[in-house]
């Protein structure tokens, strides 16, 4: 039995009913492609995930081990501040070519954005110390302070 009267018409005005109805009868006979298109964005937030915390800190590493055998070939009595400037503009060039789905701001955010390098360097901790931490990790550079 349905209502009619001042309140309840103000009610179903107010709160979209009939069109609230509607949506939800929509949403619950295609249940089937509302399920597929949340398993396909719940799949995409956890490659950015993935892409966050194993595959641009690996990147990171092979691209200084990489570039310093590079540089040091080159100039092999380079100075250890200008191997680790120079391999960290390398890195601020390859930031701009990765992918949009590699990284998610963060853990409460619900969305991917394309990485930049001020975004790595607040979330990921990968600034210039990083570089030089890697390169005396691997022997590359002997750290001056032991």
């Amino acid at each position: 039995m349905e209502h009619e009267g001042f309140i309840y018409g103000m009610w179903r005005r107010m709160t979209f009913g009939q069109y609230l109805k509607d949506f939800t009868e929509f949403v619950w006979s295609q249940y089937v492609f509302f399920g597929l298109v949340f398993f396909a964005y719940a799949v995409i937030l956890f490659v950015g995930r993935y892409g966050t915390v194993k595959y641009i800190p690996q990147r990171f590493e092979r691209l200084v081990m990489e570039k310093s055998m590079e540089l040091t070939q080159r100039d092999p009595k380079m100075s250890k501040d200008k191997l680790v400037r120079l391999i960290y503009e390398s890195w601020k060039e390859d930031v701009k070519e990765l992918p949009a789905y590699v990284y998610i701001k963060s853990r409460r955010d619900f969305w991917i954005e394309k990485p930049n390098v001020t975004i790595i360097e607040e979330r990921l901790n990968i600034t210039k110390e990083k570089v030089e931490e890697t390169l005396i990790k691997n022997g590359v550079i002997v750290d001056e302070q032991q």
